[in-house]
């Protein structure tokens, strides 16, 4: 194994790509999933995740194998026949990208035993990592990709801090690294006018239900419905730390509950056909811009730098009051490191009803 540094590949090169199985990662990831496809035509590609992102995953067409990591207990009885099978069908694995840093990935691509790796991969005497290539592009692994200089260190390399345009870069992928794509399908019934979501795994990204609700009445009352996009009820509330938020907003307001009843490319079919997005920081947001879908993205306590493309139709609504904390933590916290909720509080909801109503008189 060595650090690959785009060396050639055999014809029909075996792949594999390493992540996480969080939506938004998933969706970042698209670009280079595809841009490996373009680059080296009849490879065959394998992905390898966890349970979360399972029906995305079945239903990408540049995907032609995938495995649970995560998610699953019995990874680690099943990983070895699945390789085997892979191994038997596409031969041995010319080059594994881990875009994960999680070292459960690291060891998992040394199982694999690539010719070439890129991305953690524990070496062949399973002590040490594969050594990195000394180039100045292999350094991105241990840059913060949040720092506000990044780019102008690297502009040598990168047109942006867009994680998906980094990955690529590091895998030396030429494509459309802002182009995501997710699998859509038809979610049948009635679609609202607008899809919210409110939930997220880092509870200092959520926005405060009173402003939800000032957005949801104004919507009602210009005649437009509003529906309620997330998971099952109760993991929106324990894992999404909704908590009674959405209860409450739906009890207060002629909020629509959509939550659990649609398959992720239902999801993203949903999104599809509304006419506009609202929504934290979190994977719904990502499905939403995917499809096309105008999308208001509420950000505060996260690097929006490096977690969204640059799209015509996704609108960031910025802190009034930002606030330095959640970088000078790196993002680890999980709730906010103040008092009062700061940067979420000064994303006022009049800002997002005019960013609304305009999208709105553009899109008639």
């Amino acid at each position: 194994m060595e650090w690959f540094n785009n060396q050639p590949l055999r014809e029909r090169p075996h792949i594999a790509v390493l992540f996480y199985d969080a939506i938004g990662d998933f969706v970042i990831i698209t670009p280079l999933l595809r841009g490996l496809k373009e680059k080296y035509p009849g490879c065959t590609l394998d992905y390898f995740s966890g349970e979360r992102t399972r029906e995305l995953e079945e239903s990408l067409p540049s995907i032609d194998a995938r495995f649970s990591i995560f998610g699953n207990p019995h990874a680690l009885q099943e990983l070895p026949l699945f390789v085997a099978e892979r191994r038997a069908q596409a031969g041995d694995y010319d080059l594994v990208i881990n875009c994960d840093f999680h070292p459960t990935m690291a060891f998992v691509a040394r199982l694999l035993e690539p010719r070439y790796v890129v991305g953690r991969c524990i070496g062949l005497d399973w002590r040490e990592e594969v050594p990195r290539h000394p180039d100045k592009r292999h350094r991105l692994h241990e840059e913060f990709w949040s720092a506000p200089d990044l780019l102008q260190r690297y502009g040598d390399i990168l047109k942006s801090t867009y994680i998906g345009e980094i990955w690529c870069r590091l895998a030396f992928v030429e494509t459309d690294f802002y182009r995501t794509e997710v699998p859509t399908r038809d979610p049948g019934g009635t679609i609202p006018d607008i899809l919210i979501s409110t939930g997220g795994r880092r509870p200092a990204k959520l926005w405060s239900r009173e402003y939800w609700k000032q957005v949801i009445d104004w919507c009602n009352a210009q005649g437009l419905s509003v529906g309620l996009i997330g998971d099952q009820p109760q993991r929106q509330s324990e894992v999404y730390h909704t908590g009674d938020a959405e209860s409450w907003l739906l009890e207060q307001t002629a909020l629509v509950d959509l939550r659990g009843r649609f398959s992720l490319p239902q999801v993203a079919g949903a999104l599809q056909r509304a006419r506009a997005c609202i929504s934290v920081d979190n994977g719904i947001m990502h499905l939403a811009y995917s499809v096309g879908t105008p999308t208001i993205a509420l950000f505060g306590a996260s690097p929006w730098w490096v977690w969204t493309p640059p799209l015509p139709h996704l609108y960031l609504i910025l802190p009034d009051e930002p606030c330095p904390r959640c970088y000078e933590n790196r993002f680890r916290n999980a709730e906010c490191l103040l008092p009062r909720h700061q940067c979420m509080l000064s994303v006022r909801p009049e800002r997002v009803i005019q960013k609304l109503h305009t999208i709105l008189q553009g899109s008639r």
